[in-house]
């Protein structure tokens, strides 16, 4: 196995993990559902369409690198030369950086009825899960140029 391949390999079960880590706070993050906002006016109530997206992104993300992974189990590699892999990671890139920037602006914003007294748990929670997001935006970029390379890579031996 190329180095390449191995790279591959841990930015999946990277994403993976993370993927993992904020299904986890999405759904048990403040004793109960969290949510990621989503919407422009924070005196509102968390905006149904924003939280199907995420909840869409956050399941087949994590369906599809599975079963990517698992794939690279059976030992083929052939699906890191497909515009297919490049298609889903460049998706996945827009689609975290979007969710989490959405987590992000409704979580900054939030207050609960005390106002400035403190911080509540459930916003520590919302930011942390924004947060993840973008970086999981970032690891999928990653991915994609990744993706790039061993494109190229197969380009380049054909010729």
């Amino acid at each position: 196995m190329d180095i390449q391949t191995i790279a591959t390999i841990f930015i999946k079960i990277l994403k993976l993990i993370l993927n993992l880590i904020i299904l986890m706070l999405y759904r048990y993050g403040n004793s109960g559902f969290l949510g990621v906002g989503g919407t422009w006016n924070l005196n509102e109530y968390k905006n149904p369409d924003a939280e199907i997206i995420a909840s869409g992104v956050f399941v087949g993300f994590f369906v599809y690198t599975s079963v990517i992974l698992i794939s690279y189990c059976f030992g083929t590699t052939s699906q890191k030369h497909s515009p297919v892999d490049l298609i889903m990671n460049l998706a996945g890139t827009i689609l975290w950086i979007a969710v989490g920037g959405i987590a992000l602006h409704y979580w900054v914003g939030y207050q609960k009825e005390n106002k400035y007294a403190s911080m509540p748990g459930e916003k520590q929670v919302g930011l942390a899960v924004g947060s993840l997001c973008v970086v999981s935006g970032a690891i999928y970029l990653l991915d994609t140029v990744l993706s790039c390379i061993h494109m190229a890579t197969k380009l380049a031996l054909v010729d």
